[in-house]
């Protein structure tokens, strides 16, 4: 069965029992099986069925069979152009240095299939195995990948918010947060979290009289409009789209409006910190920890004369270790996170408040209003007046 099913959608078929791979087989022959680097997801019986997404955007399919048994099914191709994560991927499989572009050549040669298509092939043999039908939207999708995303909040999500929803009608109150929750992506400001949880009373434009329907275009113009913001913050154009497409086939394979809706959430939230790794080259490892500890603390911490000292000292850090520690994290001093982190602020309370330069300044914990207009300038290239009038 191994053999005809990896024959049939030409990939790799591994068969399972209690924890251990009793048959596999592979059109295309991978050693090491990267499927090895995902198996606590694959085997994980808390699904029965469902379409795993890795880092590097391959899918594997899982189904668990009865008796112990669970099936695996994949990879797709290899889709990801990031050279960085695949380097990574070959390190961690401990792949030969003289074996590495073969190899790579392998994962490319897999077939290109969607996140539907491996959907409806699970769910055709979740059918099968049952002699009933097994519905497409109970599978388990895992269209993001996981990751330790820094948890970063900031009193500065609520206060905008109430400023930009005071003014104007209700459409441009809901083009207005729009713009706020892109420019958060943008910036790969993962804090919108919290304004994401306590969303104002905006419009949303009418695509059909069916709810379910009018749920997924919502969710497939949110899915398209912050890939673009994305690319804009730094992301490449190729996983900008992929990771885009990804999502609009889950979203069609959806039956439940919550879902759908906790998934636009997720959408933004990937988006942005991706783009949060890519400013700062975080990864996903104990050494983030340290910068999100460090990104939390200037969040909340924004409106005041911040130092570095300050944070060494409420981390529980040597000032020099601290400092060392996170350039060698973010690409950049901490010094300049913070004074960035004020700049983007200041960003958006020109664009979205009638401020004044010295009020911002004064929020913000600049010394003078003409230290701010330099820190502004020499950051952005704009002067605040500038940027402001460019940006209404």
């Amino acid at each position: 069965m191994c053999r005809a099913l990896a024959r049939a959608v030409n990939t790799a078929v591994r068969l399972y029992k209690d924890g251990e791979c009793v048959d596999y087989y592979s059109v295309y022959h991978l050693h090491p099986d990267p499927a090895g680097l995902y198996l606590d997801e694959l085997l994980d019986e808390t699904h029965r069925a469902g379409v795993y997404c890795t880092p590097l955007l391959q899918f594997y399919g899982f189904l668990s069979t009865g008796g112990g048994a669970r099936i695996i099914i994949g990879p797709s191709c290899l889709q990801s152009t990031d050279q960085r994560s695949i380097d990574e991927l070959l390190f961690t499989l401990r792949v030969p240095s003289k074996q590495k572009a073969r190899y790579l050549h392998t994962l490319r040669c897999f077939p290109e299939k969607s996140v539907e298509r491996v959907a409806w092939l699970v769910t055709f043999l979740a059918s099968a195995a049952d002699g009933a039908p097994f519905p497409v939207e109970q599978l388990y999708f895992n269209v993001r990948p996981k990751e330790n995303s820094p948890s970063v909040q900031s009193r500065c999500a609520k206060e905008q918010e109430q400023q930009v929803l005071e003014p104007g009608d209700l459409p441009d109150k809901s083009y207005q947060y729009e713009k706020l929750l892109l420019s958060l992506v943008r910036q790969g400001e993962t804090e919108l979290r919290e304004l994401l949880e306590a969303p104002p009373m905006v419009q949303v434009g009418k695509m059909s009289d069916d709810t379910l329907r009018q749920a997924k275009n919502t969710g497939i113009c949110t899915a398209a409009i912050v890939s673009r913001a994305a690319i804009d913050g730094g992301l490449d154009n190729r996983t900008a789209f992929l990771l885009s497409d990804l999502y609009i086939q889950n979203i069609e394979l959806m039956r439940n409006i919550p879902s759908l809706e906790k998934l636009q959430n997720d959408i933004m939230l990937d988006y942005a910190e991706r783009v949060r790794r890519i400013l700062y080259r975080v990864r996903a490892d104990e050494s983030g920890d340290l910068f999100s500890a460090c990104a939390e603390y200037v969040a909340q911490n924004l409106y005041s004369p911040l130092r570095v000292e300050d944070v060494a000292a409420a981390l529980g850090y040597s000032r020099s270790y601290l400092s060392s520690r996170f350039k060698a994290q973010a690409g950049m001093t901490l010094s300049q996170y913070i004074l960035q982190e004020k700049i983007f602020e200041a960003q958006r309370q020109l664009q979205f408040t009638d401020n004044s330069l010295l009020d911002i300044a004064d929020l913000l914990g600049f010394s003078s209003q003409s230290h701010f207009q330099n820190v502004f300038k020499t950051i952005t290239g704009d002067t605040p007046m500038a940027y402001r009038k460019r940006v209404k």
